[in-house]
């Protein structure tokens, strides 16, 4: 291959130029050829089995640049949006790890503004004018009087960038040399463009990757969450399988914390509506005017305090899914409303008489028989039965036992992220949460076991690390009687046991006020009061 390294010096001056641009020329068929490739295997680049990627196009390029303007360094830098020159890629004896990841902002550099709006190779002169700067005079320290070029690179006169070359040597470009530059600037463009191009596709790509990871893992946590194997809950599955595409009602029954919503979510997702919104209330403790507001909207100055006009949940669920949350505790007063609006799929907003159209999927969840309420007058028999179209029941946890140990390494595996830590059960600790009566359910077990991570600072959680809600916290007590004692008294043994499980430590989350579902300071003020 030939080489001009001595271009520059009298004896090259006569150098037949028709033999540099022949090699122009190679130069310029092989970036073609490089672009083709590029393109050809956009869909993996892998330096080890010699495919070429965006780095290995542009150590080539300059590489051959090298062999026609002999240089120490070449940088190749791109513009940003934000008005920035950025260090792509780096070649030369005197590249460092500064200049790699070197950045340049523009507003500070009008000479170089100066270059990029000419859109002409430039040779800096090297003077000892105290405004004048070197290009990476903060990474890099060069004597008084190296070479310098400055190339922009362009595109159909659009600015892409900037390529730098430089020599510790003094007078080393010749105009010849700049002129070779001038021409090669256009292959470093090419060159430069491909590299962006090839970014920003693969930046689109691990967006379109994330995304579909992300949908797909919702889908997969939605189903992953109703997790068991037991024959009971293996029916509620087949079921949620069975009318998810059908778009049909949805009548969600069970106790507390059996994992009702979780039901409900897992159908939309299964459904030709998942795409659409998932959109829930709870209809506890809302009465007539709230519940109307709630999920019918309202406008501005329909009651005080309506500052503005807002949507409700009907409308914001229109195409997709409304969970009814509670569904049994709605009032009776807006239930006619609320029929019409599934029948007919039209309402009007609280204080509004403009009609509003929406076609919404119900799913209606509730822990309490509804067939009761109607036979009370509490709840309307026409909306139950068109709410009753395909009653899924959630069985409670004491029914279906075999499944604990399954949630509980499901919830562990979360908690081990959330604390950061491997958690693990022992075989005792599986007994004591298997003999259990759950009458809180699945969250019941979920929060149990949570506060046993938090107390097993080993990650090994045994049977005294389970603190359990409600009465079955006197079985850890282990008073040894059967009678139960004054509220302060009962109080103090359960702070007193808080303590021996936290190490009488209050604050923080592995915290006795953590395990109480308290605040520190209220726990405090109820030591002081028991005088513990």
């Amino acid at each position: 291959m030939l080489h001009y390294n001595n271009l520059g010096d009298d004896k090259q001056k006569g150098l037949d130029i028709i033999t540099i641009f022949r090699y122009i020329l190679h130069l310029n068929i092989v970036i073609n050829l490089i672009s083709v490739e590029i393109m050809e295997n956009n869909r993996s680049f892998d330096e080890t089995n010699f495919r070429l990627t965006p780095k290995r196009t542009m150590d080539i390029v300059l590489e051959a640049i090298n062999e026609i303007i002999p240089y120490e360094l070449a940088v190749i830098l791109s513009r940003e949006a934000d008005n920035r020159l950025k260090v792509r890629y780096a070649k030369g004896p005197l590249v460092n790890r500064e200049i790699e990841k070197y950045q340049i902002g523009l507003a500070n550099r009008p000479d170089l503004q100066e270059v990029l709006r000419l859109g002409e190779v430039k040779l800096v002169e090297e003077t000892a004018d105290e405004n004048h700067h070197d290009t990476y005079e903060e990474v890099l320290d060069l004597p008084m009087g190296h070479s310098c070029m400055l190339a922009p690179l362009k595109i159909n006169n659009k600015i892409l960038g900037l390529m730098t070359l430089d020599h510790r040597q003094c007078d080393i470009f010749s105009p010849q040399r700049v002129s070779i530059a001038q021409t090669l600037s256009k292959l470093i463009s090419l060159a430069l463009l491909q590299t962006i191009e090839n970014e920003n596709l693969a930046n689109e790509k691990e967006t379109l990757l994330y995304e579909r990871t992300s949908l797909l893992t919702d889908i997969g946590n939605t189903i992953d969450g109703l997790v068991g194997k037991s024959y009971p809950w293996m029916q509620v599955i087949d079921k949620i399988k069975l009318v998810a595409p059908t778009n049909s009602h949805v009548l969600i029954l069970g106790e507390t914390g059996t994992g009702k919503e979780q039901a409900a979510k897992a159908i939309h997702t299964l459904s030709n509506l998942s795409k659409k919104p998932f959109i829930a209330l709870n209809c506890s403790a809302l009465n007539y005017n709230l519940a109307e507001s709630e999920l019918f909207g309202h406008e501005k100055g329909a009651f005080t305090g309506a500052a503005t006009s807002r949507r409700g949940r009907f409308e914001l669920a229109d195409g997709g899914t409304l969970l009814l949350d509670e569904v049994g505790d709605l009032p009776y007063e807006i239930q006619p409303k609320l029929l019409r609006a599934i029948q007919e799929g039209t309402f009007e907003r609280l204080g509004s008489e403009k009609t509003y159209h929406a076609e919404v999927r119900i799913i209606a969840a509730t822990n309490i028989n509804l067939e009761e309420k109607v036979k009370e007058k509490k709840f309307r028999e026409d909306l139950f039965y068109r709410l009753n179209v395909f009653p899924i029941t959630l069985p409670p946890l004491r029914e279906r036992k075999e499944d604990i140990f399954l949630l509980s390494n499901y919830f562990l595996a979360k908690l081990s992220n959330k604390f950061n830590k491997r958690l693990f059960l022992s075989d005792e600790a599986i007994k004591v949460l298997e003999g259990n009566n759950w009458s809180g359910n699945v969250r019941e077990l979920q929060n149990t076991l949570e506060r046993g991570a938090i107390l097993a600072k080993d990650g090994f959680i045994k049977p005294i690390h389970l603190v359990f809600e409600k009465n079955d916290n006197r079985k850890l007590i282990n008073t040894g009687v059967d009678s139960i004692n004054s509220f302060e008294e009962e109080t103090k043994k359960i702070i007193l046991k808080a303590l021996e499980l936290t190490d009488r430590k209050i604050y923080g989350s592995d915290g006795a006020a953590a395990l109480l579902k308290m605040k520190p300071t209220t726990l405090q003020s109820k030591m002081k009061k028991l005088r513990i």
